[in-house]
């Protein structure tokens, strides 16, 4: 296939100005590269197919019963059934985002993954199964995004050049993960298969499409470095900004995704930036012990301790430590104490009696390893079980620190990550659910005793033990997502549901409230009918639209079709309003289904008040006794009264001030009302026991705050002025900095402390 006939035509597209131009002299590089696509693209999706096979005859083949069994083998049929039209879409849909692409500088469809799980009604419930589609998209395209963010960099930096545009970003990249995704989900998302089928493809999508990208775009990047495009490419590696995480919604399982890759080939600036700090710190941690013990020039010349009888020492105290002794004291073993335990097992004497000296640097990683776990201990995000497990891991840190000096120069050090994942985690963690919720204490108290039990010198283990964490806590993460989503959308419903009944109720309200003379055959149509056609209305189409216009228009015109009127002229009007009015209040109750043997009696009653009307005569009742104030069904039974600027609407619909709710603003008001979603916060109990709770949602209407667990249930519905008041009496605490890396904000504190404690000498 020629690439100038049949893809491209550069002359009518160049405007001068107005958008990226490719130029003339890198049509071919670029046909090369579209040649590379349509070879490669098909063979993956083929793998990808072939693999799916195996996967869901095993399914099959485990399925707990014959219907799931019979479910599988169908899923499997169909899909083969379409497989040549998805295998052909596919690669014609990435090539045609690939050409569009170097017509327009841009591309035409870019992934917005979260409206595959959009509803169009705003009252309905997120479908799980949306929602899992979903989710298993944006994972495989934050997946390949950090999995291959350093091709891709290549990759973006070289398709801008030949545009003359400068650096992509990856999400204006035509074959970026997910533009590769997306195409991928146009294409099957027509085959009719069931959740459970479609999570096994996309999976198999992603281990045989997505995870092989790498190699895709190592091959378009050396061809276009042939081709003298960008051969040496300027160090300014960075995340996309899609995965900057802000402070009050920090997720560990997006820390491990969004640095397992990235950490660990971290910037030169930030490693430097790490091992300034640590520098610091060793300058600190030695004036301190000049100040401490002045007589310590003495001990310059005693050997030093070397690094192979420090490991095996500190073994030896990794396996002989009472797992119960850190939660029965409640601290870890403190500086002196550690050297006391390590000169024990070694043999060799301390103090004045010393023989043999620890070398400075075993000295500081000892010192700040201790401080670190001082740290973890007094940490108030951390719940106290949860920090007596992580300071069990104390020796085995201490050991690291030894036998790799990167631990404290890189933040991507396995270890570190470990830590750092492991505390984040626990944060939203509450002790009163019990060590069993979710397998959470389990999983990270599993992971602390195969760190004791069979780490030696192998830091591999962390790497390990880190992606073992990353798929518990992800599973986890989805499983909350999904209950998080659903709850929000209960709640926001149940509001919208509220505050349509108020609104409707108020129209009501303003028009039978006080007139006597309106008959009771007209109320009871108004409140045992007309009520619901209006709420239905309010949800449906809104209280700016015309139909629900329409249907105030209606009751207002029913209403002064009984208003008596001695005008002769205004009764013959009357006789001509009569029948569309009937017609529209007929059309409205069948919407609602209303009863048609009550609307016939409410019906025949009215048409005896319009006859008396038509004649100048008074209704024969009026609706003195019947007036409406005091009637709560006109809300339903389980209708709670708004909060207002100036009080609540009591139950007949005025405006009563409550003196409860007029708090003076403060910082607390203030705080409450600034809240950000993602927020965890510390509530305490009547009973004086503890929970964690995220804000998930908060109305813009009432104001009403939603806060769920680390499982996505609700635990708290409260508004905002009562969540102020937790805040002003202690009640509710905010955990602060949890977006930040607990080895972060330990190496922060320790600075300040020991800044501190040089100002103070």
């Amino acid at each position: 296939m020629s690439f100038q006939n049949n893809v491209l035509s550069f002359a009518d597209n160049r405007v001068s100005g107005s958008r990226p131009v490719l130029k003339e002299e890198h049509r071919a590089c670029v046909n090369t590269c579209r040649q590379t696509l349509l070879k490669l693209i098909p063979k993956r999706l083929g793998d990808m197919f072939e693999s799916l096979d195996d996967a869901l005859y095993e399914l099959a083949d485990k399925a707990e019963s014959n219907i799931r069994q019979t479910a599988f083998f169908d899923a499997m049929r169909d899909i083969r059934k379409n497989r040549e039209r998805i295998e052909v879409g596919f690669s014609q849909q990435v090539v045609k985002v690939f050409d569009e692409f170097w017509k327009t500088g841009a591309v035409s469809t870019k992934p917005d993954l979260h409206s595959i799980a959009d509803t169009a009604d705003g009252l309905s419930l997120l479908g799980e199964d949306d929602l899992e589609e979903g989710l298993a998209i944006s994972n495989m395209t934050s997946r390949g995004e950090n999995r291959h963010f350093r091709a891709l960099y290549g990759l973006n930096q070289r398709f801008g050049h030949l545009l003359g545009c400068g650096e992509l970003d990856t999400k204006d990249n035509p074959l970026s993960p997910g533009a590769i995704c997306l195409a991928f989900h146009e294409k099957f998302k027509e085959t009719a298969v069931d959740i459970p089928v479609k999570l096994v493809v996309y999976k198999q999508f992603q281990i045989q499409v997505i995870d092989s990208l790498g190699a895709i775009y190592d091959e378009l990047n050396g061809q276009l470095v042939e081709a003298g495009i960008l051969p040496q490419l300027t160090n300014k590696i960075r995340r996309t900004s899609n995965y900057r995480q802000e402070s009050g919604s920090y997720s560990p399982a997006a820390y491990i995704e969004n640095n397992s890759e990235v950490l660990s080939t971290e910037k030169a600036d930030d490693s430097d930036l790490q091992a300034e700090l640590f520098l610091t710190l060793k300058q600190l941690l030695n004036e301190k012990r000049l100040h401490s013990s002045p007589a310590q020039s003495s001990r310059a010349l005693l050997p030093v301790i070397e690094t192979n009888e420090m490991i095996q020492a500190l073994s030896t105290l990794q396996r002989v430590a009472s797992p119960a002794q850190v939660e029965v004291s409640g601290a870890a073993p403190g500086v002196s104490d550690l050297r006391a335990n390590l000169f024990q097992v070694m043999g060799v004497a301390q103090g004045t009696m010393a023989e043999k000296k620890i070398s400075g640097n075993d000295e500081d990683a000892i010192d700040v390893i201790s401080m670190l776990f001082d740290f973890i201990l007094e940490d108030r995000n951390l719940p106290d079980a949860m920090k007596a497990l992580l300071a069990r891991l104390q020796i085995p840190m201490l050991k690291v620190a030894i036998l790799d000096k990167s631990f404290f120069h890189s933040k991507g050090h396995p270890a570190r990550r470990l830590l750092n994942v492991m505390a984040s985690a626990a944060i939203g963690w509450s002790e009163q659910s019990g060590k069993a919720d979710g397998g959470l204490y389990e999983k990270m108290n599993s992971i602390v005793e195969r760190v004791l039990n069979d780490f030696d010198k192998d830091i591999e283990i962390f790497t390990r033990l880190l992606e073992e964490l990353a798929v518990f806590i992800q599973r986890e993460e989805q499983g909350s997502k999904v209950a998080e989503q659903r709850v929000a959308q209960v709640t926001q419903g149940k509001e919208q549901l509220n505050s349509a009944r108020h609104r409707v109720f108020e129209e009501i309200n303003n028009r039978l409230f006080g007139n006597d003379w309106i008959p009771s055959p007209v109320i009871m149509l108004i409140k045992d009918g007309w009520r619901d056609v209006l709420l239905l209305l309010s949800l449906r189409q809104g209280n700016d639209s015309a139909e629900w216009q329409h249907a105030l228009d209606l009751m207002d015109k029913l209403l002064w079709s009984v208003q008596p009127n001695p005008d002769k002229s205004k009764r013959q009007e009357l006789l001509n309003e009569i029948p569309p009015l009937l017609k529209g209040l007929r059309a409205g109750l069948k919407e609602i289904s209303y009863d048609q043997h009550k609307m016939a009696r409410m019906f025949k009653e009215l048409q005896a008040c319009h006859i008396r009307c038509l004649k100048g005569e008074a209704p024969e009742d009026s609706a003195a006794a019947a007036a409406p104030g005091d009637d709560r069904s006109l809300l339903g039974a389980d209708a709670q009264p708004l909060a207002t600027a100036s009080g609540a609407v009591n139950e007949g619909g005025a405006v009563a001030n409550s003196t409860a709710d007029q708090t003076v603003p403060d910082e607390y008001q203030e705080k409450a009302e600034k809240l950000h979603v993602g927020t965890w916060f510390e509530i305490q109990e009547a009973s004086g026991m503890k929970f964690r709770a995220k804000l998930s949602w908060r109305s813009m209407v009432s104001g009403t705050c939603l806060f769920v667990n680390r499982k996505g249930m609700k635990v708290v519905e409260i508004p905002v002025t009562g969540f102020a008041s937790w805040l002003r009496t202690g009640k509710a605490v905010e955990l602060d900095d949890v977006g930040i890396p607990l080895m972060d904000r330990a190496l922060g504190a320790m600075m300040d402390v020991l800044k501190k404690t040089e100002a103070d000498d």
